[in-house]
């Protein structure tokens, strides 16, 4: 059964599209009424400026040389006026129409005619004079605005669809090669990393740079899990197979001592497994997050100390010299019972895998605002070959398979110290094995 299907049908891009000509129709649309809104007002202003200044010629040529005069004027600038799209009516204090040129005005004040055009009248000693400015060229240049923006934004619009389609497309690119990924996953496996198709300094190809950092480690925890399963089924299968060999040989004797011996055996074998199934889910635990109730600040050097005196009498035995070397206020926010059972892995290990004669030296002090702990023993060492290894769980290097473990000690370290945030490193050469763990020191 596949992650995804064969052949995905992809519809961002083209809802994308879709959306951005939706917008954009609606933006150009707005963009145009109110333009055509502006320029018709602006147009509508100036007939008004320009019916204001006629009347204001004709209103002075009334006040200085009298109504005949503005008369023979009117008479003189009807070729004008008609020309000019204008309308004006003359007539004198009882009514009687002295002029006209073009339709006839209504007897109305300062406004907009039903037709559009701009009407405003003046009174001059009596006598009333109307002018109109006809609205035909107003709507002409409104027509001709109208036309050349449309002329203009349809190729525009339709460039920009292309610009977004092509764009949308591209910026698409690296969602679907991960969908693709995602989809070869049970076919190719998971160490397949998906194709870098965005800049890394973009969201995308960050989005790809860490699904390809996620996919790494998750390759890693499984190849893990797997090589932990086999090898915890090899190391408990052994057990389980000296448990029935021995019932087995039990079962055949009338001997009740061989009975008894045999169920020793076997409640040996379960704690055992016991102590190794313990240590797993110890690690499990550990790798989830320690818990926030049990976290507090500790005293790194009184723990070392308490852990050191534990192992004075297992090191005396083993005829090895174990010294502490302990600075004083070394406070660290973690789980104490957590910590100390890391640090007596690291001694127990550093004394098991050291011989008589040998010295283990446990080392911690506060360095340039981090606090450092060295468990530095002159044991056996470690191969180079086994050294990238030793932090796997049920790991056990070709040097220490005669000695007593599961491989799991070290495994458990690495994952309590990983849940407080500290580091640890190991070296070996030269005759000496350090382990070397780094912790942020409580302000």
């Amino acid at each position: 059964m596949s992650c995804a299907p064969a052949n995905p049908r992809f519809t961002t891009g083209l809802t994308l599209t879709l959306w951005y000509l939706v917008l954009m129709t609606l933006v150009t649309g707005g963009l145009l009424l109110a333009g055509d809104h502006l320029l018709g007002k602006r147009l509508l202003d100036k007939d008004r400026q320009l019916v204001a200044t006629l009347l204001d010629n004709y209103q002075r040529i009334s006040l200085d040389a009298g109504p005949d005069k503005l008369l023979h004027v009117l008479e003189r600038d009807r070729e004008f006026l008609l020309l000019s799209h204008y309308r004006v009516r003359f007539t004198n204090p009882t009514g009687q129409l002295l002029f006209s040129a073009g339709p006839a005005l209504p007897p109305r004040a300062d406004s907009q005619l039903n037709d559009g055009s701009w009407h405003q009248g003046r009174t001059l000693e009596g006598y009333r004079l109307q002018v109109a400015l006809s609205a035909t060229p107003r709507q002409q240049d409104l027509a001709s605005y109208r036309q050349t923006m449309l002329q203009l934004l349809l190729p525009m619009l339709l460039i920009s669809l292309v610009l977004v389609a092509w764009l949308t497309r591209r910026t698409l690119r690296p969602i679907r090669a991960l969908i693709h990924h995602i989809g070869s996953l049970q076919r190719d496996g998971l160490e397949q990393p998906v194709p870098q198709t965005a800049s890394s300094r973009t969201e995308l190809g960050q989005l790809t740079l860490l699904f390809n950092q996620q996919m790494a480690r998750i390759h890693r925890l499984v190849s893990g899990l797997r090589h932990a399963l086999d090898s915890a089924a090899h190391d408990l299968r052994t057990p389980l197979t000296r448990q029935r060999l021995s019932l087995e040989q039990a079962l055949a004797s009338q001997d009740p001592q061989r009975w008894y011996d045999s169920l020793l055996d076997c409640a040996e074998e379960n704690q055992r497994m016991q102590t190794q199934l313990d240590y797993l889910l110890a690690i499990t635990a550990a790798e989830q997050g320690l818990d926030p109730a049990r976290l507090e600040p500790c005293d790194l050097g009184a723990l070392l100390a308490e852990v050191a005196e534990l192992y004075e009498l297992a090191a005396e035995d083993r005829g090895i010299v174990l010294t502490t070397e302990l600075a004083p206020d070394l406070t660290v926010h973690g789980d104490t019972q957590a910590l100390r059972q890391a640090f007596a892995n690291l001694l127990d290990n550093a004394i098991k895998y050291t011989n008589a004669g040998g010295r283990v030296h446990l080392r911690a002090r506060r360095h340039q605002g981090v606090i450092e702990v060295e468990v530095e023993d002159n044991g056996m060492g470690i191969s180079e070959t086994d050294l990238p290894h030793i932090f796997e769980r049920l790991y056990r290097a070709d040097r220490s398979r005669h000695s007593p473990g599961h491989g799991l000690g070290l495994a458990l370290v690495k994952a309590i110290l990983d849940g407080h945030q500290a580091s640890i490193e190991v070296t070996s050469g030269r005759g000496t094995t350090r382990f070397y763990c780094t912790f942020s020191a409580e302000p």
